[in-house]
């Protein structure tokens, strides 16, 4: 059960440090704010912005997937005006 646990919260610590290092890669893209969310396979973004163009949308894709092992089928973003 420890080993289980030990391994459950190295997960969720690699999973923190993914999603903070995705936010950090967006926000230099020059969105003002953005949350990620990764659980499991999949991945949700919110960006502070009034919309998306396909440009800036196939960027956070790209950022997501290189950083990364989720697919751009389940990656979901969001944008949220200021």
């Amino acid at each position: 059960i420890k080993k289980q646990a030990l391994e459950k919260t190295e997960a969720v610590a690699a999973a923190i440090e993914q999603e903070s290092k995705i936010e950090n890669l967006i926000k230099a893209k020059g969105f003002a704010d953005c949350v990620v969310y990764i659980e499991g396979e999949n991945c949700n973004v919110v960006v502070q912005a009034d919309s998306l163009t396909p440009q800036q949308t196939a960027q956070i894709t790209e950022i997501v997937t290189d950083q990364s092992k989720i697919v751009a089928q389940n990656i979901s973003i969001v944008a949220v005006k200021s």
